[in-house]
């Protein structure tokens, strides 16, 4: 089997970070990351096209050499910030005729709630199904090949955010040589890092970056409610730097390796020397004294996250709080936090080899809703170009007369879906002329032609190999195809075996 793997991008405020994975048993296996720090980016929005776009090819690089993988197609992940979720309701009728429910179906239904929320100066990034209802009876979190004869009810949220800053965002991805498949909000990201129980008792996550601290609350399985406040780990720096009368790289080196979140913990024993800028003596400065300025900064932080969750009708988190972002780093954030709520409090290092740092929190978040999507829509079963009707080349034809939509959001949700119609109409045509070509052959005698039947596969490698020759063999096939097609089509195509295998 041809390996499917997934690359995030999460262009942050302090660093351009890519994860390259693929799908493992019910988590994802990271086998290469990229980290550029860049000024091209502040509170998520770029700043500087130039600085950013660099910093994006530079990090594609070292995430190619680290993980050996040809890198052109990217899930990209937004911050919180500017966006805003609501929720609705859509239903898919069938007239009383009983049906097994597939991932179309699902795609369908979630095509359609993205259509229905489209306004002039938002764009739907996430549309998440929250529950499906089968006939009015069963409520499921997976509908997928169950009966249905009258209708399928989805109960979806939608994450919407401005226009113009998608549309920067993906222009300086497109700038950097690379195609996005699909955009996933933080909001919706947080959900992998939370247990079973978090996610269904009601949890927060808080994930404390450089310019932003954004949280997100789950309850009932599903989210339903994020924000962030302009308040982080850049605001920490600058305090220390006129707290100190230092340079802002001493005040940032001095917070990541001698600084302390809770002041009741910070030791007066761990010293060092800061520069000052007005002056050529330094300044002897403690652990405790610099949390007596990085706890104030947190809990602001944190206090504002309070505010905001009850504001809004949030007055118990049974499941607790679960601190991650890179500003998690400094030690004595849990028990600042622990010191603040009575509930549970964990701080989330993901587990993943090579990318151990909360930092790639969200990136590996990222990786893990494409592979959601995927399973949910069915995108990434092996065989699943076998399930289309003959008739299919028809619908593509006339999909691809219709009017495209007006800006590039619009069209991703269902852009892989087409792709593998595409595919999927491809191999039709080309199972047809090897049928034709078989009528006007002669065969050899039956022993001397080879028999599959009669070789045993020994072991998954084995399996794997035979996989492999397929593929290529339809790959070969594709390129020369291709050389008729417009660059488009072809760069289409190449995106369209990526998706058909895991």
């Amino acid at each position: 089997m041809k390996e499917h793997y997934y690359v995030a991008l999460d262009i942050g405020s302090s660093s351009v970070k890519v994860v390259v994975g693929e799908k493992f048993h019910n988590g994802v296996n990271v086998i290469g990351t990229g980290q550029t720090f860049t000024d091209g980016v502040s509170k998520g929005m770029i700043n500087d096209f130039d600085q950013a776009k660099n910093a994006i090819i530079d990090t594609i690089k070292k995430a190619k050499i680290a993980s050996g993988v040809d890198i052109d197609e990217v899930f990209v992940k937004i911050p919180i910030a500017d966006t805003k979720i609501h929720f609705t309701d859509e239903i898919l009728r069938f007239s009383g005729q009983a049906t097994e429910i597939s991932g179309e179906h699902i795609e369908e239904l979630l095509e359609n709630v993205r259509s229905a929320n489209i306004h002039s100066n938002e764009e739907v990034v996430s549309v998440y199904p929250v529950s499906f209802i089968v006939d009015g009876l069963h409520e499921v979190n997976d509908p997928k090949e169950m009966i249905v004869e009258d209708s399928l009810t989805v109960k979806a949220g939608v994450i919407t955010a401005n226009r113009t800053l998608l549309i920067n965002l993906i222009k300086c991805v497109e700038a950097a040589g690379l195609t996005v498949l699909d955009v996933y909000s933080d909001a919706l990201n947080y959900q992998h890092v939370l247990t079973d129980a978090e996610i269904e008792l009601g949890a927060v996550v808080i994930d404390i970056g450089m310019d932003l601290t954004q949280f997100a609350y789950f309850e009932r399985g599903s989210l339903k409610y994020a924000n962030s406040v302009a308040l982080a780990g850049r605001d920490i720096t600058l305090d220390l730097v006129d707290e100190f009368n230092t340079t802002y790289e001493e005040a940032d080196k001095a917070k990541e390796q001698y600084g302390h979140a809770f002041f009741d913990h910070a030791s007066d024993d761990e010293k060092l020397m800061l520069s000052q800028t007005d002056s050529d003596q330094g300044l002897q400065v403690t652990s405790k004294d610099l949390a007596d300025v990085i706890e104030l900064v947190i809990e602001d932080a944190l206090m504002s996250v309070f505010e905001n969750i009850a504001a809004n009708g949030i007055n118990t988190v049974q499941g607790g709080f679960i601190i991650t972002g890179g500003t998690s780093n400094i030690r004595g954030v849990k028990e600042l936090v622990q010191d603040l709520v009575a509930e549970k409090v964990r701080v989330h290092i993901p587990n993943q080899m090579g990318a151990r740092k909360p930092e790639f929190t969200s990136a590996i978040s990222t990786l893990s809703n494409g592979i959601m999507f995927d399973e949910l829509l069915d995108y990434v079963t092996i065989d699943n170009y076998d399930d289309y009707p003959e008739d299919s080349g028809e619908h593509v034809e006339s999909s691809n007369q219709q009017e495209q939509p007006t800006n590039f959001f619009t069209g991703l949700f269902n852009k892989r879906k087409e792709e593998n119609e595409l595919q999927v109409n491809r191999d039709d045509s080309e199972v047809e002329e090897d049928e034709l070509d078989q009528e006007d052959y002669n065969y050899p005698e039956e022993e001397d032609s080879p028999s599959y039947e009669d070789e045993s596969v020994d072991s998954d490698e084995d399996y794997e190999d035979y996989e492999d020759d397929e593929i290529e063999s339809r790959v070969g096939s594709e390129e020369a195809k291709e050389t008729k097609d417009d660059s488009s089509l072809g760069s289409k195509m190449k995106k369209v075996l990526k998706n058909l295998f895991e």
